[in-house]
C-alpha cells in the first residue's frame, strides 16, 4: 500500500465533499487527509490523500472522474509536490520552565509561539506531515491540551505547458 493524492477539480455545489468521502467509504478505504479551497475560478480544489495499491488507485481514479460534479482528476505523486500541513498546539497549563522548554522545542521543529497566558502555551507548527506528527507524539497527551489540524494542502511542482 502506497500513499495516494488525487487533486479533484469540480463545481462548488453542496454534497459535493461527501459525495467524493461516500465512493472511498464504500469500498472501505480510509482516507487521510482531505481539504478543500476555491480556486480563481469558482471551483472547489479538493486534495484527497489515502493508502491503496495500484489496482484500487487506478479503480477510485475512474470513479472519481465520472462522478458529476468533477472537471478533472489529477494523480499527484507526493514526491513531485510540495506537501504541507499546519497544527495548533495549546498545552495544559505548565511551569515557567517547563513552558520555557516546550517554546524552544516548537520553534527548533520550525514552528512559533503565538500565545502564552497563564502557563498555557499556544503554537503554530507548518510543514510535512511526519513531522509533525513526531513533535505531537514528543510533546504527548502530558504536555498537550488539544492538536487542532488542518489537513496535507499541496501544490505539484510541475509545469503545465500552455500554447
Amino acid at each position: 500500500m502506497k500513499t495516494r493524492i488525487f487533486s479533484v477539480l469540480c463545481q462548488n455545489v453542496p454534497g459535493v465533499m461527501m459525495r467524493m468521502s461516500r465512493y472511498f467509504t464504500r469500498r472501505q478505504i480510509n482516507i487521510d487527509s482531505i481539504t478543500v479551497g476555491i480556486e480563481p475560478t469558482g471551483l472547489a480544489r479538493i486534495i484527497l490523500m489515502f493508502k491503496a495499491d495500484d489496482s484500487l488507485a487506478e479503480l477510485m481514479c475512474r470513479i472519481v472522474e465520472r462522478s458529476e460534479p468533477v472537471v478533472d482528476v489529477e494523480v499527484i505523486e507526493p514526491e513531485r509536490s510540495i506537501v504541507r500541513e499546519i497544527a495548533l498546539l495549546k498545552t495544559k497549563k505548565l511551569g515557567e520552565k517547563k513552558m520555557w522548554q516546550i517554546a524552544q522545542q516548537i520553534e527548533k521543529a520550525g514552528g512559533r509561539v503565538l500565545e502564552t497566558k497563564g502557563g498555557v502555551l499556544i503554537a503554530e507548527l507548518s510543514g510535512e506531515h511526519d513531522e509533525i506528527e513526531r513533535v505531537i507524539k514528543e510533546l504527548g497527551e502530558e504536555v498537550l491540551k488539544e492538536v487542532a489540524r488542518s489537513g496535507q494542502v499541496l501544490i505539484s511542482r510541475e509545469e503545465i505547458c500552455e500554447d
